[in-house]
Formats: structure tokens, C-alpha cells, sequence
């Protein structure tokens, strides 16, 4: 008998890539943007879909991370 090995895909968000690139925690993220920590959780998990998030959502979170919209919006 062969063991069949799982392959599982993890996605990262455009959202946590910036972030951790930034060295913020969520936490910190949070207070620099003034969005709740849940919503970036939800975000970063792609619980929530960033694209369709409010316009001053992403730009109030791409302003905290110092980077334009394109870098945290998925593709």
C-alpha cells in the first residue's frame, strides 16, 4: 500500500504580504488605519473580499502601510 501525500495551497493576501513586509502587526495595522482589527483579520484570511471593500477602506489601509492601493487589492 502507497501513502498519497496532501498538497495543500496556502494563499496569502496582498493585504498581509504589505503588512508583514511593514513589520506591523495586525493590532498595530489597525490603530495606524482605523480599521477593526477583525475586518483586517477577515481580510488577510480572504474571508472578506478586499476588492469589493469600501473605496476609503483600502485607501485608509494603504496610507497605514505606505504603499498605493494596487499593492494590497488582489489580482
Amino acid at each position: 500500500m502507497s501513502k498519497v501525500k496532501q498538497v495543500h495551497i496556502v494563499r496569502i493576501s496582498n493585504l498581509k504580504r504589505m503588512r508583514v513586509k511593514r513589520g506591523f502587526t495586525q493590532k498595530e495595522l489597525a490603530e495606524r488605519s482605523g480599521i477593526p482589527l477583525k475586518s483586517i483579520g477577515k481580510y488577510e484570511r480572504l474571508f472578506r473580499d478586499i476588492n469589493r471593500a469600501r473605496f476609503d477602506i483600502v485607501y485608509r489601509l494603504a496610507r497605514a502601510l505606505e504603499c498605493d492601493i494596487l499593492d494590497i487589492v488582489e489580482a
